[in-house]
């Protein structure tokens, strides 16, 4: 049963109704945050998701990708884990090892003013044909975050490309 009261009315100006409506329509996407010279070679697919870029070595449907992030953790402690990624069985104590001597060779590039730090992580250079490695660069944004701009995939295309992607790091600036 409903009862006096029950039922409010409520009146909206015709502004507010126009203004949802409008704020409803499709708006042009925001530019991107960051600005870099894709290496020759290399196909920039953009962003999507939490990726702030995208780009493929060696053409469409390779499969080798190099991303652009945002994340955090500490330098020696991300290392570690893409060691890990690399080699499931080895044990905390192993990767922790082999990630300083990894940072103990790494290089570094100035991208827009900031250091940033860059590894390879390319194994035994006998290794087979079919070992993964990684490249990756950690640019610092503030005092807990960082951009992380990696690949991983064969061994190969990370030796042969790894000039590229220092200078790709290189090139990368803030909107």
């Amino acid at each position: 049963m409903i009862r006096p009261g029950d039922v409010r009315t409520y009146v909206v100006p015709r502004e507010t109704v126009a203004n949802a409506v409008r704020s409803a329509e499709p708006t042009r996407p925001a530019r991107p945050p960051l600005r870099y010279e894709a290496p020759a070679g290399w196909t920039d697919r953009g962003s999507s998701g939490m990726r702030l870029a995208t780009l493929e070595i060696g053409g469409q449907g390779s499969g080798h990708e190099v991303t652009v992030i945002p994340a955090a953790g500490s330098l020696e402690a991300n290392v570690a884990r893409w060691l890990g990624q690399l080699d499931p069985a080895a044990s905390p104590e192993v990767l922790a090892e082999r990630a300083a001597a990894a940072l103990g060779s790494a290089d570094t590039v100035d991208v827009d003013g900031v250091k940033a730090t860059v590894v390879a992580l390319l194994g035994d250079h006998d290794a087979s044909p079919s070992a993964e490695a990684i490249l990756a660069a950690v640019i610092p944004t503030d005092d807990s975050s960082a951009l992380f701009v990696k690949f991983k995939g064969p061994a190969v295309v990370a030796r042969q490309e790894r000039s590229a992607f220092v200078r790709f790091v290189s090139t990368i600036r803030w909107n």
